[in-house]
Parts: structure tokens; C-alpha cells; sequence
């Protein structure tokens, strides 16, 4: 393999192992024999844990800061719909950056350090998404100040923690559909007369059936 392609595989098989077993239990040696290599070949492409912790968080917070920045764009509630299903794909996909948070925090505080940035953005993103939608009249003026900030930061307390809540309940449900349903709550309140026409036509069906 290709120096280039082996990193893919030490990555995939890393992140597979972290949502599976955490990150605090994963070892070095446990990531090189499911790659199929010495620990002394793995350390060739990635020093340590901490440095395949390091490229794999980049690559989350990259891959969400780009995520982020199609928001104020979206002209209908299908297209944040659409934004909902693939960031709970990326929530599966990337599950002990959510699941592992405080080990992330108290055993690699350096690496930690960018995830508030990226929830700042993630308010942002959703804030400014809710203000221009008021002037496309899909939700109605803020009635105080602040206001569709706050609903932004419940709507990324319930990202963070949705993962949590799934492996806690380890039901046979549609996590994806209660995901969406629980974000739609938060801002059906604030629907304007478009926003509500739009939601029962494009939305609720796929929904509530």
C-alpha cells in the first residue's frame, strides 16, 4: 500500500475503534493489529495516539466548519432537513468525538481546545440561519434579544449529547427520525404562516407518516 493509503486504513480503523471501545481504551498496539502491522510500522505514519487523535479531530471539526457555512443558504425547511439527516450520519460516523467529550477534555485538553470554537460556529451558523429566514418568512421576528441564539444553543445541546442518549437507552429505534423530530420541536414555536405551510407539506409527512 501507498504511504498515503495506509494512513486512510490507520484512520478508519482508528475511528472504528474509538466509537467502539472509547478512546481512553483503545492502545496503540490494539490500532496496529487490526491494521495488520508492528506498532514500530504504525509509528511511521502516526508518532502516537495523540497524533491519530489529532488528524481524525481535524477532519471533524473541517468537516463540520464546511457543514456550517451551506446554512444561511438553505431557502426551505427540506434543505435543513436535509442538513439534519447528514449531521446525524456524520454523529454515527464520528460518535466518540460526542460520546468521549470529557476524556477528550482531561486527557488531551490541547486537542480539546478547538471544539468550543467549533460550537461557537455551530450557534452561529444556526442563528444567522434563523434571522434570514425571517425575512424569506419562515419564522416570525425574534421577540426579545437573543432569542433564536438561545434556541441554537439547545438545538447543539441536543447534537452533543443525542449519541449519549442512544447508547444509554441501546434501543431498536429510529434514532435519525427521534434526532429530527427533537430539532423540530425546538423551532416549530417559532414557525411563521409560510414556515407552517412548508413544514406540514415538505416535513411533517416524512415525520409524523
Amino acid at each position: 500500500m501507498s504511504g498515503s493509503t495506509t494512513r486512510t486504513k490507520i484512520l478508519d480503523v482508528s475511528i472504528r475503534l474509538f466509537n467502539q471501545h472509547g478512546i481512553q481504551q483503545v492502545r496503540l498496539q490494539q490500532i496496529a493489529d487490526e491494521v495488520g502491522m508492528s506498532v514500530g510500522n504504525l509509528s511511521y505514519h502516526f508518532h502516537d495516539k495523540r497524533e491519530i487523535l489529532k488528524k481524525i479531530i481535524g477532519m471533524v471539526e473541517d468537516e463540520l466548519a464546511t457543514s456550517f457555512k451551506t446554512w444561511k443558504g438553505l431557502t426551505h425547511f427540506i434543505d435543513f432537513d436535509n442538513q439534519l439527516s447528514k449531521l446525524y450520519y456524520f454523529l454515527n460516523i464520528y460518535s466518540f468525538y460526542f460520546l468521549d467529550v470529557v476524556d477528550l477534555k482531561r486527557l488531551y485538553p490541547d486537542l480539546y481546545e478547538g471544539r468550543q470554537e467549533q460550537i461557537e460556529q455551530f450557534i452561529k451558523s444556526l442563528s444567522l440561519w434563523l434571522e434570514v429566514s425571517v425575512d424569506r418568512e419562515l419564522f416570525t421576528a425574534p421577540k426579545r434579544e437573543g432569542q433564536y441564539q438561545d434556541v441554537s444553543k439547545m438545538i447543539w445541546f441536543i447534537t452533543a449529547f443525542w449519541m449519549s442518549k442512544k447508547k444509554i437507552l441501546d434501543e431498536e429505534e429510529n434514532f435519525e427520525l427521534g434526532f429530527k423530530e427533537m430539532i423540530w420541536q425546538q423551532l416549530e414555536p417559532f414557525f411563521a404562516a409560510k414556515g407552517k405551510t412548508e413544514f406540514e407539506v415538505m416535513i411533517s409527512p416524512g415525520l409524523f407518516g
